[in-house]
């Protein structure tokens, strides 16, 4: 949203006002009638490789109640994630515009208006600290509300009106916290803190992307249309740029050059397509410039819906990229991943699949966290420039070669 720094400020400054406005609120009505749960709203506005790690929290919430109705609130460009999960129904996912502040205003009231009128009966809350979307649990009409709590953290307040709550653990993956969180709501858990007890490895599981032939014939063709000599190539897919809002995460243009210059010299017969949304095609067109291949070609905005790039992500024979939302989206296609991270933790964030994460441990790094709301004033992302190209591109040979340990930073150390 290209309104994200003002909607920011307006949550740190008015949100944990009406937080504490409705805390008190919920303090005077807090009679409840006891109830099955027919009824759950799962919130996750602002990240889609978030609502993908979603996942395996739905997949607990459908094994323990399978006749239970899940809705879905997210921004409009996320809908399509929660599509491909399999779990919500297209009809109950609900989208927020996200153009302007105005638009994003306007259609997350019309939301909460239609959502009151479903009889939820439970919200969880995946967002973690802002305010917005708990002021948002707020309004619509539920019986029960679940969501991270700041326990004893400074800071980081927005309110005491849920009714199961959960800690955040910094330390551990997301999607560990977010089944920690659906396990404390489903289990109507009431520790202090929640949840006490362990999530294992094997409870974080990613659904199976299904294949679609019409549109990999439809990918072809436009591959060909930019390279006449496309033969069914093996394709390496660089995914170049996260966006305005978090372009810190983004490798350096010329360091990614070097590295893609180096895999067209090692592998004959592969393509590099760069890949992304319309948005990306200006710093696409950048790098295929600098590396002056025909075999390097910049697909960015070639798969204008997520379907589409799924199907692209699935051919590819290794997918680079920076932190950012196409390494989830490997994590169901079974694409191999080399992610490169810098601003955010990879025991929190990292993809998984079949990846390997680069990471340097700077001291620095991560900036950015559930404790300071994704927010960073970096400028010089010395933390990427200190991978070498050099580095990228071995370890790309290795991963498609198969001569290293996926699920490990560095070839060397697990992260979830």
């Amino acid at each position: 949203m290209k309104d994200s720094k003002k909607l920011r400020y307006l949550d740190k400054h008015l949100g944990s006002v009406i937080c504490l406005f409705f805390s008190l609120i919920h303090f005077i009505n807090l009679g409840r009638k006891n109830r099955p749960i027919k009824n759950i709203l799962v919130i996750e506005l602002f990240e889609m490789g978030a609502a993908i790690l979603s996942y395996p929290s739905l997949k607990y919430i459908k094994e323990k109640n399978p006749d239970v109705n899940i809705y879905s609130l997210t921004l409009r460009t996320m809908r399509e994630s929660w599509k491909m999960l399999g779990i919500v129904e297209n009809y109950n996912i609900f989208e927020v515009e996200e153009k302007s502040l105005f638009q994003f205003s306007k259609s997350l009231f019309k939301n909460i208006l239609e959502l009151r009128k479903k009889d939820i009966d439970l919200i969880i809350d995946f967002e973690l600290f802002m305010r917005i979307p708990a002021i948002i649990s707020f309004l619509i009409k539920t019986r029960y509300r679940a969501g991270f709590f700041r326990y004893e953290y400074e800071g980081l307040y927005r309110g005491n009106f849920y009714d199961y709550k959960c800690a955040f653990n910094q330390n551990s993956h997301i999607a560990r916290n977010f089944l920690a969180l659906t396990k404390t709501a489903i289990g109507k858990e009431e520790e202090y803190p929640n949840y006490k007890n362990s999530i294992q490895s094997s409870e974080l599981v990613m659904p199976k992307y299904t294949p679609r032939p019409d549109l990999r014939k439809d990918i072809e063709e436009k591959i060909k249309g930019k390279y006449e000599n496309y033969q069914i190539n093996k394709l390496i897919l660089i995914s170049h740029d996260v966006g305005e809002n978090l372009s810190i995460r983004n490798y350096p243009k010329d360091m990614l050059a070097g590295v893609i210059r180096m895999l067209l010299a090692k592998y004959k017969d592969h393509l590099v397509l760069l890949v992304g949304t319309k948005a990306d095609w200006s710093s696409g067109s950048c790098i295929e410039m600098m590396v002056n291949d025909e075999r390097c070609i910049n697909f960015s905005g070639e798969t204008p819906t997520l379907s589409e790039f799924f199907e692209l992500i699935y051919m590819g024979e290794l997918l680079i990229t920076n932190d950012n939302g196409p390494e989830h989206f490997a994590s169901i296609t079974g694409t191999k991943t080399l992610a490169l991270f810098s601003t955010d933790s990879p025991y929190i964030y990292g993809p998984i699949g079949k990846a390997v994460i680069l990471y340097e441990y700077f001291q620095c790094s991560p900036c950015i966290s559930a404790l300071n709301h994704k927010n960073s004033r970096c400028k010089n992302n010395l933390c990427l420039q200190a991978i070498p190209p050099e580095r990228v591109f071995d370890f790309a040979v290795k991963m498609i070669e198969g001569k290293v340990k996926l699920g490990t930073i560095n070839g060397e150390i697990p992260y979830y």
